[in-house]
């Protein structure tokens, strides 16, 4: 008999449930399994005029009457028993040979009718029954094979269970199809189904049994644990009592008798996303404030900021609509922002049916990052980067004379470690100085994120020489610097030669100074650096000059410095000019040894 308490604690609740208050909803239903289950009638067979234990198959009420069908004579015969309520005596009896299974029956009021589900082997034959004489009315086919049915008057609609799965319809008065829904496969016996003018209760049947229900647009609200494994054979009720029978104990009546100590429990289920670590349900009493767990969850990156409370059986989140500061369920379309729960908040209600899920809102923790100029000048504002967030790496404006940019090393302030690779490693890492035998280099771009948790992190220009020589100084490969004004080292006098695409492609020079010490320019040496206006040659022009020294560069000044005193000598624009230009430096010169 405690497997029955247990099932009658359930649907009583529900009940109860269903009439509750609710507000805001912060926690998940469940039930403390304490409740009454008186039998109210026995031994039905008896009065059935049937000798042997048979099963009640259908039943259902008008609200004062109950009504029952047995099957005899090996189902060929079903007998309809009419039951007073209020005394459980025999108000009459009807047998019949042509309702078939009588696997469940309804009761419509705006008719006067029962309607008997025939099922086996008139599965989509329903028969109308006179309900105050049991006479037979007629019989109707139905579009739907079905295994069960209910009848709600506010409504005007019928609830059928589909034969051979979860599935279910609404049909009209006139039985015809409304709607059909697709329900979930619990893998359980389907027997019976009752409904009120909110939700639909299919009872199920299998290890331990469950009540799923679902709401008029098909969603499914719960599934309530029955832990009895005894097949459920109907379902009815009046207001808030619920009545069964069990196929184990199918010659009894049981009233589900609601106790006004059992105290509704619903445990608050706590979801990390994201973060680590347990937390143990909180169980709130309907009605009786109940602090929330303090947080415990952690997250590398990010502090805790509250909780988001889900509905399980539809996902809705409690929130607010655009423009409205009333919070309420609502779905993802509808929600513009959520509510959340503080760390130990108080409750006390929750939904009518399922879990609510509380997730851990997270708030990323900010770091700055700095750029330091290093060797170099100019600035570059820091940014405020959050632990998950991808920043890019600015293009550089640090500058350096006769320097170029090479990236960026970076160090976290907090501790002083570098960003960079221990020996035979290939993978980045905060490290101590010592132990970083590479530094990582960011280049203009790059993505970066976590870099930290906390504090700052500090990323340092760095800089190489923009000039390539041999290894004796002597001869000049290549200028990759950005300086607008370029004065070639001499290397203490060694430089002698620049060489072919030596200074090539610069869009950012204007002015070039060549030592002294240079005395071969060779051909294409300075090529394709259109903004060059201006060139100074601190010695006498190179003995070997070639005449196409300079291609793609415009019209340039040419200068002769003596004393740190440019003299102009006329400009360079194609390789003609080049003799008149080599005869009024040798003018100078000569003019100077005077």
């Amino acid at each position: 008999m405690k497997r029955i308490l247990r099932f009658a604690a359930a649907l009583v609740l529900i009940s109860a449930l269903l009439t509750a208050d609710l507000t805001l909803a912060s926690a998940a239903g469940g039930f403390m399994k304490k409740a009454e289950m008186l039998a109210v009638k026995n031994h039905i067979e008896s009065d059935a005029g049937i000798s042997q234990y048979i099963p009640v198959q259908g039943a259902c009420t008008d609200g004062t009457h109950a009504y029952f069908a047995m099957t005899s004579d090996g189902g060929n015969t079903v007998t309809i028993l009419k039951y007073n309520m209020s005394t459980w005596e025999l108000a009459d009896k009807q047998s019949f040979s042509n309702v078939g299974h009588a696997n469940d029956i309804t009761y419509n009021p705006d008719k006067g009718w029962l309607v008997i589900v025939k099922n086996k082997p008139y599965y989509n034959r329903v028969a109308i029954l006179n309900a105050k004489t049991l006479e037979v009315i007629r019989d109707v086919t139905l579009k739907e094979e079905i295994y069960s049915i209910a009848y709600n008057s506010k409504r005007k609609q019928y609830v059928v269970g589909i034969s051979g799965s979860y599935d279910f319809a609404l049909l009209n008065e006139s039985f015809k199809t409304v709607k059909k829904f697709k329900g979930e496969n619990t893998g359980y016996t389907r027997q019976g189904c009752d409904c009120d003018d909110n939700y639909i209760y299919f009872p199920q049947s299998g290890g331990n049994n469950l009540l799923a229900v679902y709401d008029y647009s098909g969603n499914l609200a719960a599934k309530i644990p029955l832990t009895d494994n005894k097949e459920i054979e109907n379902l009815f009720h009046v207001g808030s009592s619920f009545y069964t029978s069990l196929y184990y104990y199918g010659s009894y009546v049981y009233r589900l008798g609601f106790s006004s100590s059992t105290k509704i429990t619903y445990p608050v289920k706590y979801d990390p996303n994201g973060g680590s670590g347990e937390m143990k349900p909180t169980y709130v009493h309907y009605g009786e404030s109940t602090p929330l767990r303090k947080n415990t969850f952690t997250r590398v990156g990010y502090h805790f900021g509250g909780w988001i409370a889900e509905r399980e059986s539809d996902g809705k989140r409690i929130g607010y609509k655009l423009g409205s500061k009333k919070f309420e369920w609502l779905s993802e379309k509808e929600i513009y922002n959520d509510f959340y729960y503080k760390d130990e908040q108080t409750i006390a209600t929750t939904v009518r049916f399922g879990g609510v899920k509380l997730r851990a809102m997270w708030i990323a923790d900010r770091y700055e990052v700095n750029f330091d100029s290093g060797e170099g000048d100019g600035y570059i504002p820091s940014v405020s980067v959050g632990y998950d967030e991808k920043h890019i790496i600015p293009e550089s404006t640090f500058i350096k004379d006769g320097f170029v940019f090479d990236g960026f090393t970076a160090r976290r302030d907090y501790d002083g470690r570098v960003y960079g690779y221990r020996a035979a490693s290939n993978k980045p890492e905060w490290l101590d100085e010592k132990d970083a035998e590479v530094e990582y280099v960011f280049e203009p771009g790059d993505t970066f994120e976590r870099l930290t948790y906390a504090g700052r992190v500090t990323m340092t220009a760095h800089f190489k020489f923009a000039y390539t020589f041999s290894e004796n100084g002597q001869t000049l490969f290549e200028y990759s610097g950005v300086d607008n004004k370029v004065r070639i080292p001499d290397n203490g006098g060694a430089l002698s030669v620049i060489e072919e695409n030596a200074i090539a492609d610069n869009d950012e020079m204007t002015e070039l100074c060549i030592p002294a010490s240079v005395r071969e320019i060779r051909q294409d040496a300075i090529v394709n650096c259109p903004r060059i206006r201006e060139l100074f040659f601190l010695g006498s022009l190179p003995d070997n000059l070639d005449d196409r020294f300079m291609e793609r560069c415009g019209n340039s000044r040419v200068y002769r410095v003596i004393d740190d005193h440019a003299v102009w000598i006329g400009f360079y624009s194609s390789p003609q000019s080049l003799p008149l230009l080599r005869m009024k430096a040798d003018a100078l010169d000569r003019s100077l040894k005077r």
